[in-house]
């Protein structure tokens, strides 16, 4: 792709889990290509992590889901100016996707995805990489975690 060419805004959210399915069709879809040597997708999944009770105590609780709110037009327009430096960074990409979810998504659902294409592996995994971290740092959006609530028993 050309260092000089510039890519439209795009929509990276959807609302609910990420399907297993969305996935392979993603990859699917660029399995005609012979100027792509190499894939590398991160994943991002809801955890079940545990709170510490006090006097570490056992866990009492633990996340059930994740609710995803965002700034969608801001977290839009700073993932147009991510992707644009990603292609100059590593211009043997051929492409890039982003998707994160939105709503409530449940422990071991999948809620972020980055897909990027190469040449080379190298560019691939430096690329998801970068997405990845800059995605996290720059844009707004929030969980909000929803606990379930663990019964212990009660020493006596």
């Amino acid at each position: 792709m050309s260092n000089t060419a510039q890519h439209r805004k795009r929509d990276i959210f959807v609302e609910g889990a990420i399907p297993v399915s969305f996935i392979a069709e993603s990859i699917a879809k660029h399995a005609t290509r012979t100027d792509i040597g190499a894939h590398e997708i991160f994943l991002g999944q809801v955890r079940a992590d545990a709170v510490v009770g006090a006097d570490d105590r056992p866990p009492v609780t633990t996340v059930s889901a994740i609710d995803y709110t965002a700034y969608r037009d801001m977290a839009n327009e700073q993932m147009t100016a991510i992707r644009e430096e990603a292609f100059a960074r590593w211009p043997q990409m051929t492409c890039l996707h982003v998707h994160h979810s939105q709503g409530v998504i449940k422990a071991g659902e999948l809620c972020f995805m980055v897909f990027a294409s190469a040449a080379h592996r190298q560019q691939a995994r430096e690329a998801v990489a970068y997405v990845t971290d800059e995605v996290k740092k720059r844009l707004p959006i929030f969980g909000k975690e929803y606990p379930v609530r663990h019964h212990t028993r009660l020493e006596t």
